[in-house]
């Protein structure tokens, strides 16, 4: 479940596990999921409204599944897309090894990402990926199967494999301004600028129809004044 390294003939557009010659595969696969812990986040925990959900419909950033490990939590596009692994069976059987190829708490971490980003205990993401899991045949069922994670576990520094790119994830996030009335409608990350736009909206929506009225209204006026002068004497 990733890739390794480069063909010479072959474009898959995903990165890939470099294996260096005198390496084993276990030293390769340790050396690339090693922990990442440069970046130092704006916030130390990671919101409930982090959800891969509202990261789509609040930020308009895509979720591109990959069966790549390398590329999980990975933004393209110029952070308009994100890659997602979604084989929690194959992780889930990592786990049953003694000895694993990956480093220790890897795999674990790997699925409290899942569970940060597909909450169960969240309805609206539990029905969203409901939805995705029924149209896509592709995707791992056990997606929706990964648990949730309380409130002190959505902390930074609980991660420490893929914390950076989390990290550069929740920033993207955060810099992201709506762009369409439905990203308007769900992004509730500031409830004052939220309020503010949707009565500047029905403001707008209230002036325009007394807007329309009145101008019937006036319209029906002089056509009955019309009328009225073309009654004889």
């Amino acid at each position: 479940m990733a890739q390794v390294g480069t063909h010479k003939y072959g474009v898959s557009g995903g990165n890939s596990l470099i294996w260096a010659r005198q390496q084993t595969l276990r030293q390769a696969v340790q050396q690339q999921f090693c922990t990442q812990k440069i970046l130092t986040p704006d916030h130390q925990r990671l919101g409930s409204i982090f959800t891969a959900r509202n990261i789509q419909h609040i930020s308009g950033i895509k979720i591109k599944w990959t069966e790549n490990l390398v590329d999980h939590l990975l933004l393209t596009d110029d952070d308009q897309t994100v890659f997602i692994f979604h084989c929690v069976g194959f992780l889930r059987f990592q786990q049953s090894f003694e000895e694993p190829i990956y480093p220790d708490g890897f795999i674990y971490e790997t699925i409290r990402t899942l569970a940060l980003l597909f909450p169960a205990n969240d309805r609206k993401s539990r029905l969203w990926l409901k939805g995705l899991i029924r149209s896509n045949d592709q995707l791992d069922r056990h997606l929706s199967s990964c648990g949730s994670l309380r409130s002190h576990e959505r902390r930074f520094g609980n991660f420490s494999y893929w914390h950076d790119r989390l990290v550069i994830l929740k920033q993207a996030f955060d810099d992201s301004s709506p762009r369409t009335l439905n990203q308007w409608w769900n992004d509730r990350r500031n409830s004052v600028q939220w309020y503010t736009f949707w009565v500047a909206i029905l403001v707008f929506i209230m002036t325009v129809i007394f807007g329309v009225i009145q101008s019937v209204e006036g319209g029906l006026q002089v056509y009955f004044a019309w009328k009225a002068l073309q009654v004889p004497t």
